[in-house]
């Protein structure tokens, strides 16, 4: 892979880098939020580790799954 096609695969990956590291944060902040201090499931604790591990899956997982709709 010559360095023209790296930068356009870079052009690409890009925003969807941010993207992700977005969804994450806004999670975490979610997740520690005085609205938001209770969860289903599971502790905080261990949603705060699913979140920083498990990337956009696990972010997507606490929206879905973990959120309390309190």
């Amino acid at each position: 892979m010559n360095s023209l096609q790296m930068s356009e695969v870079i052009k690409v990956v890009w925003p969807l880098i941010i993207l992700q590291v977005g969804f994450q944060i806004y999670a975490i902040y979610d997740l520690f939020s005085i609205r938001s201090g209770r969860t289903r499931n599971l502790t905080s604790a261990i949603w705060a580790v699913i979140l920083v591990i498990g990337g956009l899956l696990g972010s997507a997982a606490y929206f879905l799954v973990g959120r309390s709709e309190e």
